[in-house]
């Protein structure tokens, strides 16, 4: 649930006299906030999901509107709305910015020069605090949700009451780095999926109905739009009270793909590690994660170095080189190097399968550790 442009256009449409001209098919953007926007300097401050006031004054610095509609684009704002009369006439909004608000998801209001912006502007800051309160209450039920069980019945009276039903298919995911959300909810918001973002240990989580029209597989390109991010799905459930079991799943997902250098991992695809998951006895996990890698681990310790890394890219390039070169982005001299140390260290060689796997399964297990409290 994020505040929506066409949330905020049905509330002060009549009220403040707006007209939309372009970008029709922005109108289900994520609105962060607004601003009041007379230059175009202060952009690059912009987090993402803003809403842009404008009477045009940035027109007197030499700013065209073009310039002004384009940047506001690239700062990935939800829309523009702007005073029409003393600095921008009507007719200074050609079609070929109209046509830019188009292809570029800009929704593009008017409002006449005589609405006070003190007026429009408390009115957004009203349904902006009412839709924050909202969002709030709503993450609030999803952090108890996914928390330990049981699932208080506070919280799924609140997950109903916004729509969410207690029986239906439900996928969890565990998101890292992701840093611009609106990049996310807008396309999301656009394509009809129930669904809500938020914040737990760390992470950006986010739950959504396994429904039409969104393939798991569109969902996930959504939101691994930058090299950065990484993710874990869950697997399905099939209930609310299973959101906890659903969002371990997830991240022990975004685990494995942060091990395995890969960009997303389904829990189905995390194969025989999901033994992990069913092993109670920490202090057994952690007595075989030293008994392999614990002098590698006061290796790295003591002389601050990054062996431990080595040896995980090492292991999952199956012991090629050059590949475990090219993943750590170092000389194949150095990870010759580092290799031969490690051998030494751990006193053994790494030519033996059995061995090989025992070590990866130790690194899994180092980091499925690093999850529990």
């Amino acid at each position: 649930m994020r505040m929506q442009v066409s949330t905020l256009y049905e509330s002060i449409q009549t009220k403040f006299r707006l007209t939309l001209l372009a970008g029709q098919s922005g109108l289900s953007n994520s609105a962060s906030w607004i601003y009041l926007a007379e230059d175009i300097q202060s952009f690059s401050f912009l987090k993402g999901g803003e809403l842009a006031i404008t009477t045009g004054l940035f027109l007197q610095t030499g700013v065209t509107l073009d310039r002004f509609v384009r940047m506001l684009a690239l700062s990935d704002g939800s829309g523009l709305l702007i005073s029409v009369g003393k600095y921008l006439k009507t007719e200074y909004l050609t079609p070929e910015i109209r046509e830019f608000c188009d292809v570029n998801h800009l929704p593009l209001f008017i409002m006449p020069w005589e609405v006070p912006l003190v007026d429009i502007t408390q009115e957004l800051c009203r349904l902006f605090l009412w839709g924050s309160r909202q969002e709030d209450q709503l993450s609030a039920a999803f952090q108890s949700a996914v928390g330990a069980p049981p699932v208080p019945a506070s919280a799924l009276r609140i997950l109903n009451q916004f729509g969410f039903l207690t029986s239906g298919n439900y996928r969890v995911m565990a998101i890292r780095n992701l840093t611009e959300p609106t990049r996310v909810t807008s396309p999301l918001n656009s394509s009809g999926l129930r669904y809500h973002l938020f914040q737990q240990d760390g992470l950006q989580v986010l739950v959504f109905a396994e429904t039409p029209p969104l393939s798991l597989e569109a969902v996930t390109d959504l939101v691994c739009f930058c090299d950065s991010i990484h993710l874990g799905l869950s697997d399905r459930a099939l209930s609310l009270t299973q959101l906890g079991e659903a969002y371990r799943r997830a991240r022990f997902s975004l685990t494995v793909a942060e091990a395995q250098m890969r960009p997303f991992v389904r829990f189905e695809e995390t194969g025989l590690l999901q033994i992990l998951l069913c092993t109670p006895d920490r202090t057994l996990l952690q007595s075989v994660s030293r008994r392999y890698l614990g002098p590698l681990e006061d290796y790295d310790a003591e002389h601050d170095s990054e062996y431990l890394n080595t040896l995980r890219v090492f292991l999952l390039s199956d012991g090629c080189l050059l590949d475990t070169a090219a993943r750590l982005h170092a000389h194949r001299n150095t990870v010759v190097y580092r290799i031969r140390r490690i051998r030494e260290i751990l006193g053994t060689e790494l030519d033996d399968a059995a061995l090989k796997f025992q070590l990866l399964m130790a690194l899994y297990i180092r980091e499925y550790l690093s999850l529990q409290p």
